[in-house]
Formats: structure tokens, C-alpha cells, sequence
């Protein structure tokens, strides 16, 4: 899984994501006031003028954009190409493909707010070729979207269901519930020394769906301490995460893992 450059709900509308009537601005300033943008593997400085210019302001991290999201503020991802980092999985969170630098662009250079169809990042190939893996049938319907908006939380990916989140790095795990709360589904936080069969404070493991960890160190703590009582919890790492969310769709826990992050 790839790491960002820097280190590290309120449902919409059943007509979600329409773009205003698209006329140049009077000033460049208002081209993008109000929209919030995070990069991930872009020239910084190079996106972070073209978003400035024209009214925009440019997060740091995921945690803040979610907290923006949740306030009903657009945010808007630009990448250069399929990828894994958390940014990128952030918008793919929330039915929405990431978009080129060409979108921020192609707005300075017509002074509004352009249509982003064209400058959504493709469906990647998968790393691993040893055999066909079909591309996901509801791709086309995401990345054909012409819009801004993202998925009402009821239609994205992981909707309707409880995820528990493990982690020993606090920075991870916040990183890590700001994305699954992203795509649709409710978070359990367990404390480090925590397992799948902790005590009265934490939920139930019968309460969540599995527990997700950001690598395989994180799943390795607890996965051998589980109640003989109740059935074994599912501890996967953030790739199960990845595929669900590049796909579009729940993938099993045994199958393997790909990033579809290769160039066609």
C-alpha cells in the first residue's frame, strides 16, 4: 500500500452531484470557492497554486477532509494515476474517481468550473497478471459520472454495516475510520492491547462485519486470541480495504488481494 506525499454525512440529493450551469467567472477567485482538494502523488506546489488562484484551499490529510465532508463541503481528490495511498482511497470512498491535474487546468484556463468527465483517472491493471481479473462492472458507472458530488451514504460500498478498526499507531487508525465512515459503514476503534475477544468496553465481535488493520504486524496482534465461545472475527489488512473500494464491491477475505494501480 502505497503512503501519501506528505507522510502520513450528510447524504446528497437524489439528483447528487449536478454541476451548476457552467459560465466564466467574473473573478478567477471564484472559480473553485468553496471546493477543498487533497493531492496525492501530483506536484504540490504546482496544484496547490492552480487551487489557490482560483478560490479553492487545499487539505493536508484525510481526518480533515472527512471532517469537511461531514459538514457538507466539497472535496475533490487529484492524482496522477491510479493508486493505493489513503487519499486516493478517500474519494473512491466516497463513489467519486479521483481527477487529474488537467481538471484544475483546464478550469484556470476557462475561468469556471469544468465538466471533470474527462479527467478521471481509468480503472488500473491489476499488479498481479497471473490470471484475467475482469474489470469491476460497476467502474463504468463511476467514473462516467458527470459529477462533483459524491454517493448518497446509503449507496456506497461498504454501507449498512459495523467495521472495527485496529491499529498501534492512533495517526492510522483516525486515518483508517475517516475512510470507512467515508464509504458508507459505522466504526469501532479498538484500543491496542485490545483483541477480538476484549472486554464489556468494546463491542462485540458479533458487532462488526471484521476488524480492519492498517498492516499485517497490526493483524498479527490478537488474531490468535479469540473467545472460544463466539466465532472467529475476521482481522484483514487495509489492501482488503483497497480492493473493496477500487472494485466498488464487497471481495471475500480468502481471495487474493490486488492493486489495480498499473497503466493499461
Amino acid at each position: 500500500i502505497e503512503e501519501d506525499d506528505d507522510d502520513d454525512d450528510d447524504d446528497a440529493s437524489e439528483d447528487d452531484g449536478v454541476i451548476p450551469a457552467r459560465r466564466p467567472a467574473k473573478r478567477l477567485r471564484d472559480v473553485l470557492k468553496g471546493f477543498h482538494f487533497l493531492l496525492t502523488k501530483v506536484d504540490a506546489k504546482v496544484a496547490a497554486d492552480l487551487i489557490t488562484s482560483m478560490g479553492g484551499k487545499v487539505e493536508e490529510s484525510v481526518e480533515e477532509a472527512h471532517r469537511l465532508s461531514i459538514k457538507g463541503c466539497d472535496v475533490l481528490v487529484i492524482a496522477d494515476r491510479p493508486r493505493t495511498t489513503k487519499k486516493y482511497m478517500f474519494s473512491l470512498a466516497r463513489g467519486l474517481s479521483p481527477l487529474k491535474l488537467g481538471f484544475l487546468q483546464e478550469c484556470r484556463r476557462q475561468r469556471m468550473l469544468v465538466d471533470p468527465s474527462p479527467f478521471t483517472i481509468p480503472f488500473g491493471v491489476p499488479l498481479d497478471q497471473t490470471k484475467a481479473v475482469p474489470l469491476p462492472s460497476r467502474w463504468n458507472s463511476l467514473v462516467e459520472r458527470n459529477f462533483l458530488q459524491p454517493l448518497a451514504q446509503r449507496k456506497r460500498v461498504l454501507s449498512g454495516r459495523t467495521f472495527a478498526v485496529s491499529s498501534v499507531s492512533p495517526k492510522a487508525s483516525r486515518q483508517l475510520k475517516a475512510i470507512i465512515q467515508e464509504a458508507g459503514a459505522k466504526v469501532v476503534v479498538l484500543e491496542p492491547s485490545s483483541s477480538s475477544s476484549s472486554s464489556s468496553k468494546q463491542a462485540s465481535p458479533d458487532d462488526y462485519y471484521c476488524v480492519i488493520c492498517n498492516n499485517a504486524d497490526d493483524a498479527a496482534k490478537g488474531s490468535s486470541s479469540s473467545s472460544s465461545k463466539r466465532k472467529r472475527t475476521e482481522r484483514v489488512v487495509f489492501a482488503w480495504v483497497v480492493e473493496c473500494l477500487q472494485t466498488q464491491k464487497l471481495v471475500g477475505f480468502q481471495t487474493a488481494h490486488y492493486d489495480f494501480t498499473l497503466i493499461a
